[in-house]
């Protein structure tokens, strides 16, 4: 069936956008055919000074980190103010300064379920939460 409308869209490279550098009219789509990447004009700004639109041709979407509004200036958790002989509790009773039978070259393990056979020491990050944990006296205690 023959189509009764085509809409096109201004396209070119990024090279060939930055080298014109058009305004585009408020609402017209401009499109980089080499990056899938896309900005819209509001009419008075400039090509190289609009940002980009999100997505791409992979279904992804990024946003330039300089288009993010209401950023926040701080980005938890805040640093601890706690020193080691304050934490006494590890869902055992130890103080960190009475742990002294682990293997620190166990090493780290990054996963979302912990690990079948640890050895005292070993150090395992919760990837789903990023919980810290460390295998000691046959437990894996948060640490």
């Amino acid at each position: 069936m023959p189509a009764d409308i085509v809409i096109k869209i201004r396209r070119g490279t990024a090279a060939e956008w930055t080298s014109a550098n058009p305004t585009l009219a408020a609402g017209e789509l401009g499109f980089e055919t080499d990056t899938a990447r896309s900005k819209l004009g509001d009419g008075t700004t400039a090509w190289t000074s609009l940002g980009y639109t999100v997505g791409d041709s992979s279904g992804v979407g990024t946003v330039e980190w300089t288009s993010v509004v209401d950023k926040p200036t701080e980005f938890p958790p805040a640093a601890h103010t706690h020193t080691k002989s304050e934490i006494t509790d590890f869902a055992h009773t130890h103080v960190i300064n009475d742990i002294t039978d682990y293997d620190v070259t166990a090493g780290t393990i990054l996963s979302d379920t912990a690990p079948g056979s640890p050895v005292a020491g070993l150090k395992w990050v919760k990837t789903t939460t990023m919980q810290q944990y460390i295998y000691f006296d046959s437990t894996w205690v948060e640490i």
